[in-house]
């Protein structure tokens, strides 16, 4: 029994260590800015913050009133992950942008964007 309770207590210590990490939804996609042509900063309806990098340059992702995500998965329930593209229309018709790194953007990490931006004399997110 003894062994039982330990173990028990050992699994209710180490999961918070194995917690999932959020995840950014396709359903739940809220707002979205774009600091610059390679990166999108994409919020949910829980508020948490996600920073997309993006193969190559998206020209003109601030411009857009709206843009779509595709996932693999295929279902409104699907994480977008590295492999996913953000999508905009354009003149010429649909661009697709490939995602290389999704992350959760923190307000530390928000902070010190700000801080950079602040410092080539632009505007941040």
């Amino acid at each position: 029994m003894k062994k039982i309770l330990l173990a028990a207590l050992v699994l209710a210590i180490s999961a918070p260590a194995h917690a999932a990490q959020p995840c950014l939804r396709l359903s739940q996609i809220f707002n979205w800015n774009s600091p610059n042509d390679q990166t999108l900063i994409v919020e949910d309806y829980q508020h948490y913050k996600f920073k997309l990098s993006l193969m190559g340059h998206c020209t003109g992702l601030n411009l857009h009133e709206a843009l779509g995500f595709k996932a693999f998965g295929g279902d409104a329930l699907s994480c977008l992950t590295a492999g996913d593209s953000v999508i905009q229309r354009d003149v010429i018709g649909p661009q697709h942008c490939p995602i290389t790194k999704i992350e959760l953007y923190t307000p530390e990490m928000q902070k010190a964007d700000k801080e950079a931006a602040k410092a080539k004399g632009s505007t941040a997110p």
